[in-house]
């Protein structure tokens, strides 16, 4: 067992957060707040990753209450800032209107507040909820150069705590003395799982759970691994399945692009590419401490098994159960209407 895997929860003890109440106006603060760090920080390597879930368009009498937002196919970077400069004004006739609604009117304006807060929760999933939005890049480094799930799971503690992090091995070393926390996470979310055909997976993704908490780690990775690939080949034809595992970066540079997918979809898979990074041992490549779906399928060892990397893989493959879950449920609605 690596040195770092000796860390343990001790005397922390987080707890789950509470759901918001249905209307307090802090949370109008922290919806805007997100709004002005998403305008400052996305606007230019927007594309596709925003077309399809943050259009601004806030015609409250006759159309935000009667119907969804539906974005278009393509919307321009140009086009975006000129929305966004909008929705900043929005933003704050809002606020000031906000703060002199008595709570007496609060009924009827309950429906408003519960389409933003579904308008938010539509581009992070709920254990979101709370936590400071951090820039692009700061996203690109936890996602796409250290693999770590941030999607479903870990809880808002947690993903605080690795977003304050200075280093990759500080944010290590946050897994392994919350390992029991994000396993009891991940446990939560699998257990939501309710789609007919991810119930064996979800079945196999408790046993890595298990696994975990019963301190069989290496056990745990092996199968987090093996799962994650059956997770994909089911639910990916070969083309999607290989746009996101192949992971050439060692030889051409070239790193996985969150700009050519939706918002959920390029948080949820770009720690799945990272996980794919070439590993060959007959060409001489060093085992890798770090999680890997190819070092833990060829290169069993101390230096690639450990408990952190087993609860890498079991929050990757949590987070990847739980985007197929959401994907086949709204898609399973849409056909039965």
């Amino acid at each position: 067992m690596n040195d770092e895997d000796e860390l343990d929860e001790g005397s922390e003890n987080d707890e789950h957060e509470r759901r918001p109440e249905p209307f307090r106006s802090p949370a109008w603060d922290h919806f805007f707040q997100f709004q002005r760090d998403w305008a400052k920080s996305w606007v230019n390597p927007i594309n596709r990753i925003i077309a399809d879930s943050a259009v601004f368009k806030f015609n409250l009498p006759r159309t935000y209450l009667t119907r969804p937002i539906v974005p278009p196919a393509v919307i321009q970077a140009t086009r975006l800032q000129a929305q966004l400069r909008e929705f900043n004004s929005f933003n704050s006739s809002m606020r000031t209107l906000v703060a002199t609604v008595s709570r007496s009117y609060a009924p009827q304006w309950q429906s408003i507040f519960e389409n933003i807060r579904r308008f938010s929760a539509s581009i992070f999933p709920e254990n979101w909820e709370g936590v400071d939005r951090p820039s692009i890049d700061e996203f690109e480094t936890l996602l796409i150069d250290e693999g770590i799930a941030l999607m479903w799971v870990p809880g808002p503690k947690v993903i605080q705590a690795l977003l304050n992090a200075d280093t990759a091995a500080e944010r290590r070393r946050i897994i392994g003395r919350r390992w029991k926390r994000i396993a009891a996470d991940c446990e939560a979310a699998l257990t939501d799982v309710t789609h007919p055909a991810l119930q064996d997976a979800k079945r196999f993704g408790l046993d890595c759970v298990s696994a975990i908490q019963d301190g069989h780690t290496s056990a745990a990775q092996a199968l987090a691994g093996n799962l994650l690939d059956s997770v994909l080949r089911k639910n990916f034809d070969n083309a999607a399945r290989l746009e996101v595992t192949r992971n050439n970066f060692k030889k051409n540079g070239v790193r996985f692009n969150l700009d050519d997918y939706k918002i959920r979809a390029a948080f949820t898979f770009a720690p799945v590419w990272c996980a794919h990074a070439k590993y060959r041992t007959e060409d001489g490549d060093p085992i890798p401490r770090t999680f890997g779906r190819h070092p833990t399928t060829h290169a069993v060892s101390r230096a690639q098994y450990s408990r952190i990397n087993a609860v890498m893989g079991l929050m990757l493959v949590t987070s990847v159960i739980k985007f197929f879950d959401t994907e086949l449920t709204r898609r399973s609605k849409r056909e039965k209407r």
